[in-house]
């Protein structure tokens, strides 16, 4: 960063935020051979986190975060953030380009290996249990009140979202691009909406309640494992990516876990800056206070991680300023921004447009359970998951469904590098929204009272945090109902090893994922938000916004990427990575072949 004095002729590039869409930019930066002597990157992260991936650090990279047990790199490890992404296929353009060209292009294919889903997963509702292949060929129903319930509840989302699109061209990235702004409905059979009614301004709950039913609703809701497909976003997004539409390809992962990606987004970063002799520098433990425009030259104040409420030193100056954050975090510093008001300065983030754009999506909070066995006891229980794709049974977690708070069950196993340290890693629960409350209530023991005020809570950027022993209670008392139908078979299950959480919606994430609201025309937010300032009348304000939320593809590391890559290319006129003939970064951005 350059401090209040003026005249020093670098171009500083300064990231707030060192997740994917952080670490992807400065990544870009330090390698697309426009930055030389005199120029910096400088990645200011509120986490104290380390990127050499020795035991005892903390993890990297936004809302990604492999724990291994112990915290030793070579023992076994359950991803308690995202997880996994898909391979990119250049023939049909489906999938995820910018991470997997990156992974290729930090030497990484060898890692690579399938994150398989289960194709006949068990389902635990309403104390009921039965696998898909059993409601498939008949042999059971669901039990909810809908015609619907002899169908896969996927399947009958997929039909409602078919509903939706019918009569718009919505297949390919760009097509997307333009049925998000004018897609409407076409022969629609409702009692509440009709033919020429714009999908963008129709929510989704709204609408399959409308299609289905309560019990329909209900069904879909809850078999689909994931409460945060069923809300009310918006009907023009969901029902391309939970229809026919929704892009294709195989989950893959790394063997190493998911968050060594960042860990060589870093080193490679810092090695490339360093043989082009440029400054880089990572500052941890420090926050984005509160930034503001002086005509179009961007300030800002920093605040140290111990006390965040307070500017630490004089303000500093960036050439270009990247908030690298999700929704929570930019409203932190857009309050904090508010009461810098002085003449001649321009709030940018409190700006109305800038604020509408803002809310254009919604948080969706997140939680995760990681447990750590001496041995794979669910293969043994009476209820046993089956674990299996197509003719695969290697590489394939899950889950399990439930109504049980866990709300969804992954199976990792052992998959340690070392070989000596038998420990078998298992997803406990993976919950959104509905039932993350519920754990949030268990993470003070019984014996405990509250002694710092849980708005600013940060456990989220520290990683996973040891469950104390009344969520361990309950977790084991949960997983002995879902697999053995008795909450006393407790006894039947080993003690876990380790047993940690992650709580997303803490500090400073507010959510672990993303959805855009209705109401919204996505294509116009999307491309507009990368750029706050110039929302805020400040033409040419070197101030962009990258990460998922406001992205094609949210809850993916893909959204951070592309539009990480397209404010780069767009903006910073660097010569783009990704082929965009058919595959747009983001909606509203030029067609492009790799430069």
């Amino acid at each position: 960063m350059r401090t209040a004095t003026r005249g020093n002729p670098m171009t500083t590039h300064t990231i707030f935020g060192a997740g994917p869409a952080g670490l992807y930019t400065a990544w870009r930066l330090a390698t697309c051979g426009q930055l030389g002597p005199g120029d910096a990157i400088h990645l200011v992260e509120w986490g104290d986190y380390a990127f050499d991936g020795t035991r005892g650090t903390r993890r990297p990279a936004g809302r990604i975060c492999t724990h291994h047990h112990e915290g030793d790199a070579a023992n076994s490890y359950v991803e308690i953030g995202g997880m996994r992404y898909i391979e990119y296929d250049p023939d049909t353009a489906q999938g995820h380009q910018l991470v997997t060209r990156t992974i290729s292009a930090l030497g990484l294919d060898d890692d690579v290996v399938p994150f398989l889903t289960t194709t006949n997963p068990m389902f635990f509702l309403r104390n009921r249990r039965w696998y898909l292949a059993e409601l498939e060929s008949g042999a059971v129903a669901a039990p909810f009140d809908t015609p619907a319930n002899t169908r896969a509840p996927d399947d009958v989302v997929a039909t409602v979202a078919n509903t939706a699109t019918h009569g718009n061209e919505a297949r390919g990235r760009s097509n997307q691009c333009d049925y998000f702004a004018t897609g409407t409905l076409h022969d629609v059979t409702s009692q509440v909406y009709a033919d020429g009614d714009p999908l963008g301004n129709i929510g989704f709950w709204n609408f399959l309640y409308d299609q289905v039913g309560s019990e329909g609703y209900a069904w879909t809701t809850a078999g689909a494992g994931y409460n945060s497909n069923t809300i009310n976003w918006n009907t023009a997004d969901a029902s391309i990516y939970l229809g026919e539409f929704a892009p294709g390809g195989t989950f893959k992962t790394l063997k190493t876990g998911y968050s060594h990606l960042f860990v060589e987004l870093f080193r490679q970063a810092r090695a490339a800056a360093a043989e082009a002799d440029i400054g880089f520098a990572l500052t941890p433990r420090t926050r984005l206070h509160s930034i503001w425009l002086e005509g179009d030259e961007v300030w800002y104040h920093l605040a140290d991680a111990d006390d965040p409420d307070v500017p630490d030193g004089p303000p500093a100056t960036t050439d270009h300023a990247f908030l690298a954050m999700p929704r929570h975090s930019i409203e932190l510093v857009a309050r904090a921004s508010r009461y810098s008001r002085v003449p001649g300065r321009t709030d940018f983030l409190n700006d109305l447009d800038v604020r509408t754009h803002l809310e254009s999506v919604i948080e969706q909070p997140s939680y995760k359970v990681a447990m750590f066995f001496d041995r794979p006891w669910w293969q043994d229980a009476p209820w046993a998951p089956k674990l299996v794709n197509g003719t695969a049974t290697a590489n394939v977690f899950g889950p399990t469904v439930t109504d049980l708070p866990l709300r969804q069950v992954y199976y990792f196993g052992d998959n340690s590098r070392a070989g000596d340290q038998r420990a078998f890693g298992l997803l406990a629960s993976y919950d959104d929204m509905t039932f993350v409350d519920f754990w949030k209530g268990l993470e003070l023991d019984v014996h405990e009272r509250r002694t710092t005020p849980g708005s600013l809570d940060e456990q989220a950027l520290v990683g996973g945090t040891t469950a104390p022993p009344v969520m361990v209670r309950m977790l084991m008392a949960e997983l002995a109902r879902l697999h053995y139908d008795d909450v006393g078979a407790v006894d039947d299950i080993p003690a876990p090893l380790e047993t940690v959480f992650m709580d997303w919606s803490n500090l400073p994430f507010g959510a672990g994922y993303h959805a855009w609201a209705s109401h919204y025309d996505i294509s116009a937010v999307m491309a507009a938000i990368r750029r706050p300032g110039v929302l805020a009348g400040v033409p040419d304000a070197p101030v962009y916004i990258v990460g998922s939320a406001w992205s094609d593809d949210q809850a993916w590391v893909e959204g951070a990427f592309c539009t990480a890559e397209s404010v780069l290319a767009e903006f910073l006129d660097i010569p783009t990575e990704a082929d965009t003939t058919r595959y747009p970064l983001i909606c509203g951005t030029p067609s492009r072949a790799p430069g």
